[in-house]
C-alpha cells in the first residue's frame, strides 16, 4: 500500500523516533488520519504532512497550542478520532492536552534548581551567623583585655607617682636600734599586665625614701622598673617604632651618654615635668637637649616608654627632627 504509513513509514519520512511519531498521535489525534487499525496500524497519504508540520513547528520551539492552531489553518481534524474521555483516568483528566510534557519537565527542573538555591541560602546564613557570632566574642574578649591593661597601667602609674605608703617605726629614747632617720622605708607592688595573647607580665614596683633611691646625691631619676621598659617613638601615621631587640630607656640613654663623653660635654640629670621624665644633655657644640619620656601602651598591650619630645636650648622641636634624631641614635645601637 504505496499511500499508506506505519509508525516506522512516519518516523523515517520526518527523521525521528517512532516514539516521537506515537506521541504525535497522542498531542494532535485528530490531525493524525488513521486508515486501517490492524497490525501493524496504518495511516492515510496526509498524515505524512501532518507530522512533518509538527515536527517543523517543535524545531521553532512552538507549545503544543501553538502548534495545534497552526494545523487547524493547512489540515481538517477529524472530531471523531479523539480518543474517548470516558476512559481516560482521573489523572489524565486533570492533565489537559494543553499542558506539553516538555512543558513539564522545565516546570520541575525549575522547581528543583529553586529549592537547591533556597538550601543553599538557608545554609549560608547559618554560616554568616556563626561567623557573626565568633567575630562578637573575639571583640568581647579584646575589650577586657584593653580594660585589664588600662586598670594594670593606670596603677602602675599611680604607684611609680605616690609617695612612700609605709612610714618608718618611731623609736623611743630607751630603743638601742638606729634612730628614726636611719630606717629605709620600703614599698613593695606587684603589677600583673595581660598581653593580646593571654599571657601575664608581672613589675615589681619598689620606692624608698627619697634621700636614699630617688634622690641619690640630691638628684632625681626614675625607678629601675621605668628604665628597663623599651622605649619606642610614634611616627606620623600614630604607629609605634622601636629599636630592633627592644632597647630599654637606660640603654638609649647609655647610648646619648656615650656620644656626649666622646665630645667631651657635660651632662646633667633627670627631672620630673608633670607625667614626665626629662633627661636634660649638653651635646658636643654646646647645645642644650632635653628629652621628655612618658610611660604608655601601644594597641597589642605592650607597656613602652614613648620619647615624646625633644626640645633643643629649650626650643621644642618639630616631630620630623625628632624622629630623625631617633633615628641617628637607634643606628648607633
Amino acid at each position: 500500500m504505496e499511500d499508506t504509513y506505519t509508525h516506522k513509514d512516519l518516523a523515517q519520512l520526518c527523521t525521528v523516533s517512532e516514539t516521537t511519531i506515537k506521541s504525535y498521535r497522542r498531542k494532535f489525534p485528530g490531525f493524525i488520519p488513521v486508515l486501517t487499525r490492524g497490525k501493524p496500524i496504518r495511516f492515510k497519504k496526509a498524515a505524512g504532512d501532518v507530522c512533518l508540520k509538527i515536527r517543523d513547528c517543535f524545531e521553532k520551539g512552538m507549545s503544543v497550542n501553538e502548534t495545534h492552531k497552526v494545523l487547524k489553518e493547512h489540515f481538517k481534524e477529524e472530531r471523531t478520532a479523539r480518543p474517548r474521555q470516558a476512559a481516560a483516568t482521573p489523572r489524565q483528566q486533570a492533565t489537559s492536552s494543553a499542558v506539553s510534557e516538555e512543558y513539564l519537565e522545565k516546570f520541575f527542573a525549575t522547581a528543583g534548581q529553586m529549592m537547591q538555591g533556597m538550601a543553599g541560602l538557608a545554609t549560608a546564613q547559618a554560616q554568616a551567623g556563626r561567623r557573626l557570632q565568633k567575630l562578637e566574642q573575639a571583640v568581647q574578649q579584646l575589650v577586657e583585655i584593653e580594660t585589664r591593661n588600662s586598670e594594670a597601667f593606670a596603677a602602675l602609674l599611680t604607684q611609680m607617682k605616690s609617695p612612700a605608703s609605709e612610714t618608718p617605726p618611731t623609736a623611743s629614747s630607751s630603743d638601742a636600734g638606729p634612730s628614726a632617720h636611719e630606717h629605709k622605708v620600703r614599698t613593695r607592688k606587684i603589677v600583673n599586665v595581660r598581653g593580646p595573647e593571654g599571657e601575664v607580665k608581672s613589675y615589681t614596683l619598689e620606692k624608698e625614701d627619697k634621700t636614699e633611691k630617688e634622690k641619690p646625691n640630691g638628684i632625681e631619676r626614675p625607678s629601675d622598673a621605668f628604665l628597663n621598659t623599651p622605649i619606642v617613638i610614634r611616627s606620623e601615621e600614630g604607629e609605634f617604632l622601636g629599636v630592633p631587640g627592644r632597647l630599654p630607656l637606660s640603654g638609649f640613654i647609655e647610648i646619648l651618654v656615650r656620644e656626649a663623653e666622646e665630645g667631651s660635654a657635660s651632662l646633667s640629670n633627670w627631672h620630673r615635668s608633670d607625667d614626665a621624665w626629662v633627661f636634660t644633655m649638653q651635646v658636643p657644640g654646646g647645645d642644650s637637649h632635653e628629652l621628655y619620656f612618658t610611660s604608655t601602651t601601644t594597641p597589642k598591650g605592650n607597656l613602652v616608654v614613648l620619647l615624646d619630645r625633644l626640645d633643643v636650648n629649650g626650643k621644642k622641636t618639630t616631630p620630623q627632627f625628632l624622629q630623625e634624631f631617633f633615628r641617628q641614635v637607634k643606628d648607633k645601637n
